[in-house]
């Protein structure tokens, strides 16, 4: 968006997509090897993730600061994540990457479950830890990467849509992975219903809702986490 680039007809319109798992994936392999440093611990993983936002937003900010007010504009809005820009052209795209992503995640679910317990436990079961959580991490850049690159960054779904699958089903992930995307959808679907009746013909960006929503949402679980 700032050097244009992305308005080059046919490899433009790829370009976004491309730094979008490119960077996606880049965050995750910093969580991934600070977190190792740790063996994996829930606190270790959360502050990597916070920081990484910290350096992301701080390199976004930058780039921000150069751009041109029509290069602002659309950087500012692509942030704030808008459905407007969900067409017929990119749907099979998201479709095709989500199909493929679940069944190669869907694959894994007795070895998921297992890693509940622990990693001590799940490796005496025979699972590759190691390898289970790099093509995991390899998988969710994909898909986050893939959805982000074409509506912008519409936050929280991936915090609540979960946790709300979790109260329901539990944690056997032979269930928990299709509610939660389910959960997702419905979510993403209500808030998208909600910002048209928020301003009748006008475009609200849908993120800055579900960001209202999620952050109490967000609250609730680590208050109820606490108790």
């Amino acid at each position: 968006m700032l050097t244009g680039l992305g308005s080059i007809a046919v490899f433009g319109s790829y370009l976004i997509p491309v730094c979008a798992f490119a960077f996606a994936f880049l965050a995750c392999l910093g969580i991934y090897f600070i977190s190792k440093i740790k063996r994996f611990t829930p606190d270790t993983m959360v502050l990597s993730g916070i920081g990484m936002v910290f350096f992301f937003q701080a390199i976004q900010s930058f780039l921000q600061y150069l751009a041109s007010p029509e290069a602002l504009k659309s950087i500012v809005f692509w942030t704030f994540g808008s459905l407007g820009k969900a067409n017929w052209t990119n749907i099979p795209i998201l479709a095709t990457v989500l199909a493929a992503v679940f069944v190669a995640i869907y694959s894994k679910v007795w070895q998921l479950t297992a890693m509940k317990l622990g990693d001590e436990k799940a490796r005496s079961l025979g699972i590759d830890v190691e390898r289970l959580r790099m093509t995991m991490f390899v998988l969710i850049s994909l898909l986050t990467a893939t959805a982000v690159a074409f509506v912008g960054s519409i936050g929280f779904i991936g915090i609540v849509g979960p946790h709300i699958a979790r109260i329901l089903l539990g944690e056997d992930q032979r269930y928990y992975l299709p509610m939660s995307g389910i959960c997702g959808a419905a979510l993403l679907s209500i808030a998208s219903v909600a910002t048209k009746l928020i301003v009748p013909g006008a475009v609200f960006p849908i993120g800055i809702l579900t960001s209202m929503i999620g952050v109490p949402f967000f609250f609730y679980l680590i208050i109820r986490k606490k108790r």
